[in-house]
């Protein structure tokens, strides 16, 4: 399957679970935990001129929502115009943040990019890394999660997937490595739900070293 088959894919798959995402509460509860790492991470590397920020694979609006409260201005982007519509009813009108499918609206360089919940659907990412690689201004900051293969709640989790849309564990050994043969430098690795090395998920900090 290629890259475009794929993203037609998952927008197919996730404008079909659109109205029923929010109610999952095992999204919800490992969402949280999510997070609070992301935010924690954010806070910790951001440059006090970064208010500008890519929420990429947005979804339904968790970390643009976030990002918002930490007084960002936002472009959430999404594959699927179902989510979307679900993270416009969530969060109203507010002038600091715009929603879009198009990719083309998201070409520039971008200080901040957040990917919540995207490396999941990708046996092969190095599509995403070359695409961020686009999107990163230098010195940028990009917070990525990721299922972690040594977890066994995470290996339930992409088992369960096949019924809706297949998802992928990975371990830091794999994505680090890859992330800096496309110029990213590793900033911060953390695993929660829970916060240890069996950890549900792989929260990852890099900053974007142009070459």
């Amino acid at each position: 399957m290629n890259i475009s088959e794929r993203y037609s894919l998952l927008r197919q798959s996730f404008d079909r679970r659109a109205g029923q995402y929010l109610h999952n509460p095992i999204t919800q509860w490992v969402g949280n935990s999510e997070l609070s790492a992301l935010k924690n991470m954010l806070q910790k590397y951001r440059q006090s001129d970064q208010n500008v920020a890519l929420d990429f694979g947005c979804g339904t609006g968790r970390i643009t929502a976030m990002l918002l409260e930490m007084k960002f201005k936002v472009t959430g982007y999404d594959l699927s115009p179902a989510m979307l519509e679900r993270a416009r009813a969530e969060l109203g009108q507010n002038p600091d943040v715009v929603f879009t499918s198009d990719a083309q609206d998201i070409q520039r360089q971008w200080p901040v990019v957040m990917a919540l919940g995207v490396l999941d659907y990708y046996n092969d990412t190095t599509p995403l890394w070359d695409e961020w690689k686009r999107l990163l201004a230098p010195g940028g900051i990009l917070l990525v999660t990721a299922p972690n293969a040594r977890s066994p709640l995470a290996w339930f989790y992409t088992v369960f997937s096949r019924f809706t849309c297949q998802a992928y564990a990975t371990l830091p050994e794999k994505l680090i490595p890859l992330a800096e043969s496309k110029g990213f430098s590793m900033l911060d690795l953390k695993t929660v739900f829970p916060q240890n090395r069996w950890g549900h998920t792989l929260v990852l900090g890099f900053r974007f070293d142009q070459i």
